[in-house]
């Protein structure tokens, strides 16, 4: 068992948990949680799981091809798709609204 990746993990989870609490207590404090953010909030995270889909898609396409990936890689890199994906549709609507 690897003690290091596990509190790793932890510590990785409490600081994003930390991180949102206190960004999110920091904008309702500049009247920053209003309609606009929710809209673009809710666009950004729709847009995020379409690439996400397409992401699958893709790894379906190469796994018929015949290209093998571990369940940790494929996991990992559509974790690390999904998270791009929905930074660049949230700069993107944060620019267009």
């Amino acid at each position: 068992m690897n003690v290091m990746g596990i509190v790793g993990i932890v510590l990785g989870i409490s600081g994003g948990l930390f991180g949102l609490m206190y960004g999110r207590k920091k904008a309702a404090e500049q009247r920053g949680l209003d309609e606009r953010n929710a809209e673009i909030t809710k666009n950004a995270l729709a847009s995020g799981w379409k690439v996400t889909l397409a992401a699958i898609y893709i790894f379906f396409v190469l796994l018929a091809c015949g290209v093998q990936f571990s369940v940790a890689q494929v996991l990992g890199l559509l974790l690390i798709i999904h998270m791009i994906g929905w930074a660049g549709s949230l700069i993107y609507y944060q620019y267009r609204f």
